[in-house]
């Protein structure tokens, strides 16, 4: 594991939808994939974000590989 330090501002949405910056992806080895996170709150301004899991798309498209009920 890398001892860098990566700065950059991650962009939470209304609706809840993070943007991580292509920066911190590249670090953490999720570029081009999705990542299920949990966020911890620590007071009003400091928050952990653990990567729990990571998936890639599926050949099939967009939205193909969702499990629908």
């Amino acid at each position: 594991m890398s001892d860098e330090t990566v700065r950059e501002t991650i962009i939470v949405q209304a609706d809840g939808r993070t943007t991580i910056p292509d920066i911190i992806r590249g670090h953490l080895k999720i570029k081009g994939q999705k990542a299920f996170c949990d966020i911890t709150t620590f007071g009003p301004n400091k928050a952990l974000i653990t990567v729990m899991s990571r998936w890639t798309p599926t050949p099939r498209g967009p939205g193909k590989d969702v499990v629908k009920k």
